[in-house]
């Protein structure tokens, strides 16, 4: 029986310092990504150690908005010998084997975009006026598949994010809200429906999902067992979660390590 674990990255399996929280200290952390040599994201070291106990019945696909390179970053997870063969990167768009972009999958992802009329070149233009608010630092896109925004949060409200959402969502799009960053992602770019791909691919009978974001919410939602952090976005929707969803004690880092204990002690 084959077990497919995939699992979001960023405020869900790895941190940030400004993400981990203050319920740990440093000792207790390992560093997982470097950017110019210095660290950048950190797992516990017992979530690493729960990490590589994981039953070998159980196969590990990451599935995060980063792009390919800036998943590529993150080697301090893995044992040299056991990268994980699926990685599904820019929430959805490409689906990396061995490393290597599917080219049968993103051609099938641009075709959609085009279809929907969601592609970038269709909503740069919507963005012109956004990028103009105070709120807005910069606007950037991922290789050309979605769009985001570094914005300033002390200046961005609850009803912009609202006023942003309903416009969007009228033209195919989900907006994000996390952290610095807020996405505008096109529906037909999404995890659930690359990781269903997946599933078929390696013949999967059963799904655990974990994620923070509404990205992550569809995924966590239809897998036969679900996990969110507490201190995640996903967490708003607390009241539409089925029993097989679980909401985790712990936030941070701490939340990451709740996850891989639970899913190393899933046959048990």
């Amino acid at each position: 029986m084959t077990i497919l674990f995939a699992s979001d990255l960023d405020r869900t399996l790895i941190y940030s310092k400004n993400s981990r929280g203050t319920e740990v200290q440093e000792k207790d952390l390992s560093p997982v990504e470097w950017v110019d040599e210095k660290p950048t994201a950190f797992m516990t070291t017992k979530e690493i150690e729960y990490f590589h106990k994981l039953s070998p019945t159980i196969t590990f696909v990451p599935v995060t908005t980063r792009t390919a390179s800036q998943y590529n970053r993150i080697t301090g997870i893995f044992k040299p010998s056991e990268k994980p063969t699926y990685a599904i990167v820019s929430n959805g768009a490409v689906i990396l084997e061995n490393g290597k972009p599917l080219t049968e999958w993103s051609d099938k992802v641009k075709k959609q975009l085009q279809l929907d009329c969601t592609s970038i070149e269709h909503v740069m233009p919507q963005l012109e006026a956004y990028a103009k608010k105070e709120f807005v630092l910069r606007v950037l896109h991922a290789e050309s598949w979605f769009v985001y925004m570094i914005i300033d949060e002390k200046m961005f409200s609850v009803e912009e994010l609202e006023n942003l959402s309903q416009i969007f969502y009228e033209q195919g799009f989900t907006l994000s809200h996390q952290g610095r960053k807020l996405y505008i992602m096109p529906n037909c770019i999404n995890k659930s429906t690359a990781l269903q791909f997946v599933k078929e691919r390696i013949e999967a009978k059963t799904v655990i999902a974990a994620g923070d974001s509404m990205l992550d919410f569809d995924m966590v939602m239809s897998a036969d067992q679900g996990y969110i952090p507490s201190h995640g976005e996903a967490v708003k929707q607390k009241e539409l979660l089925p029993p097989h969803v679980f909401v985790t004690n712990n936030s941070g880092v701490l939340a990451g390590e709740e996850i891989v204990k639970k899913v190393c002690e899933y046959l048990l």
